[in-house]
């Protein structure tokens, strides 16, 4: 299959993967007490929320590509925040492999129930980036309650973490 080149899609899935590095990196951090923070209005606790952010982009690597890419654990044996950032990274760089492929208005699919639903990949794409920064300020939002210093995933922080990828000028 052909390659494409660089879009600010592309982008914006490697902002994802990095954001989803800097968050788990944060939560290493934590005590298994720590980990099971909440808040009102937020998905879960820390872990819950880690696993469905990265369960969730396996799904959509799936409706992508037609195949999820498998952890080397069982979720209900309870990972270590080292062994799902690993696999987060498998995940991100299928995303990325993914994006690399298809065009915007590419069809993919999804199965549910016996229904299939159609629809342009870039909608997949819209979800992954929405559902992670969602997800991610659920963590960030516990974190700033006192458990520690919320990582920096905004697109500032993006750039500056990366300033081989970006061009930018203090004056």
């Amino acid at each position: 299959m052909e390659t494409l080149p660089e879009t600010t899609l592309a982008e914006l899935i490697r902002y994802n993967n990095w954001a989803n590095q800097q968050v788990l990196a944060a939560c290493e951090q934590l005590s298994e007490e720590q980990l099971e923070s909440t808040l009102p209005g937020s998905y879960g606790t820390i872990r819950e929320t880690l696993e469905h952010l990265i369960r969730s982009e396996a799904f959509y690597v799936s409706i992508l590509t037609g195949q999820r890419p498998l952890p080397p654990f069982q979720w209900d044996a309870k990972p270590t925040l080292a062994e799902m950032r690993e696999y987060a990274v498998q995940v991100g760089e299928a995303l990325v492999d993914a994006i690399q492929r298809l065009r915007p208005n590419d069809l993919v699919y999804e199965e549910e129930e016996g229904q299939k639903f159609h629809y342009q990949a870039v909608v997949v794409f819209i979800q992954i980036i929405n559902h992670g920064v969602e997800h991610r300020t659920n963590i960030t939002s516990i974190l700033s309650t006192g458990q520690q210093t919320a990582p920096e995933v905004d697109g500032w922080g993006y750039m500056f973490a990366h300033p081989d990828r970006f061009e930018y000028v203090v004056s």
